[in-house]
């Protein structure tokens, strides 16, 4: 090796050494067991270290700290919220507050998805995301589905050339219904169906029926086929208006209604959905009111309707604005600090559990201090410590009126962030290890491109599942690798490797 080239060597592994990249991320970290949770959501910009580098994880959470944290974890933006007129918003700091106004305005649903059987029709009404923007566009759709499940029956010998069925008035066939035969098939995915035949029923027998193929499917028709018959479903409507939207707040008051304005006329004949088809309808709700003013904090239905003459199914999805909220009073109080209770109902609305938890108030709770556990608060610490979002104590109490950690939230924000999947790691093999500063890994894809990554300052490493220096990783090593933004420098590392 050149004099010059070994000098340079050697710089480069003398800045390795010394790069405070080993460093864990937080000085009063290094034995609390939400370290790695709480280096993750530092790498995301979530969580940030104290100016003494601490994250002061056993001090009391209070509603500042609690709001800046959901903020940042769900990603909302700040740039058109509108600061709120809280009485007391001269105690937040001034740079905090676009953070607090988006907490309070944050929309989060009570579950994604909603489904109602009601006999062969199966109604689903969905929502694009668990949390949205002041500002951001809730698609809502709404599935009306003909599924069954068919009665089972067998093609029996044909007569004079024509596809006979085991299906008679019993079973509830008439001459003109029409429908679908298919077989089931069991895969690895679970069960699916495969298409025999759409027939139309065209002459029904004391111990058969005669069926008019309409058309052929995968499966080929033959005696002796063990099948399953789905007819097809009628619908009576008034009116062309088959559906519809509408979102009202707790007490009953449209907000919105997707038919306003729409004309729609007379229909005079009941409405076929074939078997194993299905109708959609798709709308988007811009947290308007009719008057295109943003609705107030405050809880609402989402509401799907299949508008039949008789018995019409409506399907409801709640719909929470502001994830944490003002008190009546119009003041927010950011320095109150946060019972586990109030954590674990505010992560659980942001999760999206907030149906389940309503479903579940009544479950046994399993905690020594069970009775002490608010009614209001049942249901979301009962799902808070079957999901680990805020788990019981090692005394197996739950304590709800205890304040909160900071520590306990980053339990909750790293399952919050989990399950919002805003965890998008960078990975690739690692091909070299460069000195600094910054230190640079040299990272090969699964496209086989090669790509450099700048190393922050203040970083923690881990080697399976080990903390490491930077200079400990290998070439070879497999990598996960976190950082704030895509231009920004990674701050930190999961290597695998021998």
């Amino acid at each position: 090796m050149r004099p010059r080239m070994r000098v340079a060597a050697v710089l480069a592994v003398v800045a390795l050494a010394a790069a405070p990249a080993a460093a864990q991320i937080f000085t009063d970290m290094s034995n609390h067991p939400a370290r790695r949770a709480a280096e993750r959501l530092a790498a995301k910009g979530i969580v940030t270290r104290l100016p003494d580098g601490r994250l002061a994880p056993d001090e009391p959470l209070n509603r500042l700290d609690l709001a800046l944290f959901l903020a940042r974890t769900i990603g909302a933006p700040t740039a058109s919220v509108r600061i709120p007129d809280f009485k007391d918003i001269d105690q937040i700091p001034s740079a905090d507050r676009p953070l607090v106004a988006a907490a309070t305005t944050l929309g989060t649903v009570s579950a994604r998805k909603v489904e109602v059987k009601r006999g062969q029709v199966l109604y689903t009404l969905t929502v694009n995301k668990t949390s949205y923007a002041p500002d951001e566009q809730i698609k809502l759709t709404f599935t009306i589905a003909n599924v069954g499940p068919g009665r089972e029956t067998e093609i029996l010998p044909s007569d004079r050339g024509r596809t006979r069925i085991r299906l008679t008035e019993r079973d509830g066939a008439k001459v003109g219904y029409e429908g679908e035969l298919y077989v089931e098939k069991k895969t690895a995915q679970g069960v699916e169906r495969e298409k025999v035949a759409r027939i139309r029923i065209v002459e029904v027998r004391a111990d058969s029926s005669i069926l008019e193929v309409v058309e052929e499917g995968s499966v080929a028709i033959r005696p002796g086929l063990k099948v399953f018959y789905l007819q097809d479903v009628f619908f009576d409507y008034s009116t062309s208006q088959f559906h519809d939207f509408i979102v009202r707040d707790v007490e009953g008051n449209e907000m919105a209604r997707w038919s306003l304005g729409r004309p729609f006329v007379p229909v005079d004949r009941p409405w076929p959905l074939a078997a194993n088809h299905s109708l959609k309808y798709e709308t988007l709700w811009r947290q308007l009111d009719q008057n295109d003013q943003p609705v107030k904090p405050g809880r609402y239905e989402l509401v799907a309707m299949h508008i039949t003459k008789e018995n019409p199914t409506t399907l409801v999805i709640g719909f929470q604005r502001g994830v944490i909220s003002a008190y009546p009073d119009n003041t927010f109080r950011p320095r109150q600090s946060v019972t586990r209770a109030e954590l674990a109902t505010v992560i659980v609305r942001a999760v999206g559990l907030e149906a389940e938890a309503v479903r579940r108030a009544n479950d046994r709770l399993v905690v020594a201090d069970a009775g002490d556990i608010p009614a209001e608060a049942r249901g979301s610490v009962v799902v808070a410590i079957d999901r680990k979002i805020v788990p019981a104590l090692s005394d197996n109490t739950f304590r709800p009126g205890r304040t909160a950690t900071r520590g306990e939230a980053i339990f909750a924000l790293n399952v919050l962030m989990e399950t919002l999947d805003r965890y998008d790691y960078t990975i690739g093999t690692l091909r070299e290890l460069r000195g600094g500063p910054p230190p640079i890994l040299v990272v090969e894809n699964a496209s086989k491109q090669i790509i450099q990554h700048r190393v922050a300052a203040v970083s923690a490493i881990y080697r399976n599942d080990q903390p490491v220096l930077l200079l400990q990783l290998r070439p070879g090593d497999q990598l996960k690798m976190l950082k704030p933004s895509d231009a920004g420098l990674i701050m930190y590392v999961e290597a695998t490797g021998r």
